[in-house]
């Protein structure tokens, strides 16, 4: 009785965070014709490189130590957990004090690349500090088993944003800062409701402690790399874009890739609710019958999201003339490469999960490094020869050479029949 409960408990959490995120992640795509009727195209590709400097510089200010915060929820007491928090915070201070005098040295060099104005890459350094008080306060509910607190404050940081920008765009007739300026506020307001919080509830105290400073550290710097291959595959390629072909393509690759979200949202979270099946399946040292039920389901699986990636690519063109500004209308070219790419994504999925299960994630960070690496070549080198579709295209290559290469590597770690015929 006991398991069942506690098994109707995980169900029902692993739905609020699944629909928490479906609707988080659905806000800005419902939004995308009245910001469109509103923004340029060079808008959004200011917007798309605002947002790469936030993602870019979250990477060197966090160094992945808020990370650790949640590894040593059930390894400290409450009072200790309080006080590694106010060490994680001293950390993310300097480095934002640091990552700010960067900025600062290169604030010439950054504007002539990027286009943007010395004070909104101050702006964006701040966000990208702000964004971890949440991220620390979200942390905390998750290891708490807290998903109600958890998917109300995630989707009403999204409101507050969205509210704002519309504000600032609509009603005040601002442009791209607009939008920036309600991401910006929106998201001081959910870094000072959650500092409030962490303090409300115990869990901020400012006392220094070596030791956890050195933990926090050890735990995260060698997660740097790790975040950073998933930046290169997406915020490097707006820099490139930005670089080689202007604002104005970069903004349409932009509104383009808005279309693949639902498509990325389902894949993900059928993953969420696929993992505890398969973990279980597998626990149970299951037999060859049932190895092929799952490597058949999976082959399904795979059939179905590349006719759902199929659809997405011939129906874009007419969503797109249908509710966005005609100054939009090319950015349809995109859709079908980027569909694809979100389904090899959706594959990779279901073949990196026998490497998790067995623990064996050592390669996995050298492949997903080194096939980010090939995403920022390819992208280099076909943008220059193609013009902003060769970004699509690069990053369709490197997801099919992602899949291959993990679903090989997967098959040795844990061997499934997947040559069912």
């Amino acid at each position: 009785m006991r398991l069942k409960r506690l098994n109707n408990k995980l169900f029902k959490d692993s739905f609020v965070y699944v629909f928490a995120d479906v609707i988080n992640k659905a806000i800005p795509f419902v939004l995308l014709p009245v910001l469109t009727y509103y923004l340029s195209p060079e808008d959004y590709g200011v917007l798309a490189t605002f947002s790469s400097l936030i993602g870019v510089l979250a990477i060197f200010i966090g160094l992945s130590v808020q990370g650790a915060i949640s590894v040593n929820f059930y390894k400290l007491k409450k009072e200790e957990l309080a006080q590694y928090v106010g060490n994680v915070v001293y950390i993310l201070l300097i480095s934002f004090i640091l990552a700010l005098i960067v900025i600062s040295l290169l604030k010439n060099y950054l504007f002539i690349k990027l286009g943007i104005p010395y004070q909104w890459m101050l702006i964006a350094t701040l966000m990208s500090l702000a964004s971890f008080f949440v991220t620390i306060n979200l942390s905390l509910w998750l290891v708490e088993q807290k998903p109600k607190y958890y998917g109300s404050f995630q989707i009403g940081e999204t409101i507050i944003k969205f509210g704002l920008s519309l504000f600032f765009v609509i009603i005040l007739t601002m442009s791209w800062e607009g939008r920036a300026l309600g991401m910006f506020i929106g998201g001081l307001i959910s870094a000072i409701a959650s500092i409030v919080i962490l303090y409300k509830r115990s869990y901020l105290n400012m006392s220094y402690h070596k030791e956890y400073i050195k933990d926090a550290l050890h735990f995260g710097i060698p997660l740097v790399p790790h975040q950073l291959s998933f930046w290169l595959r997406s915020g490097a390629i707006i820099f490139i874009l930005v670089f080689l072909v202007g604002k104005k393509e970069t903004g349409l690759y932009n509104v383009g890739s808005q279309f693949v979200i639902p498509m990325a949202v389902l894949t993900a979270a059928f993953n969420k609710a696929w993992v505890p099946y398969l973990y279980r399946k597998l626990s149970d040292k299951p037999t060859i019958q049932v190895k092929s039920k799952i490597v058949k389901f999976t082959y399904f699986y795979f059939i179905s999201i590349f006719i759902l990636a199929l659809l997405l690519t011939y129906t874009a063109p007419i969503l797109i003339n249908l509710i966005l500004e005609k100054n939009f209308a090319e950015s349809y070219k995109y859709v079908g490469y980027l569909a694809f790419a979100a389904a090899f994504q959706g594959m990779y999925f279901m073949v990196v999960n026998y490497i998790f299960y067995e623990k064996k994630t050592k390669y996995l960070a050298y492949i997903t490094f080194v096939s980010s690496l090939v995403n920022v070549g390819l992208a280099y080198w076909f943008i220059k020869e193609r013009g902003a579709i060769g970004a699509a295209q690069a990053y369709l290559l490197t997801a099919i050479l992602s899949f291959l290469l993990v679903w090989f590597y997967s098959n040795k770690v844990y061997k499934m029949p997947w040559k069912i015929i």
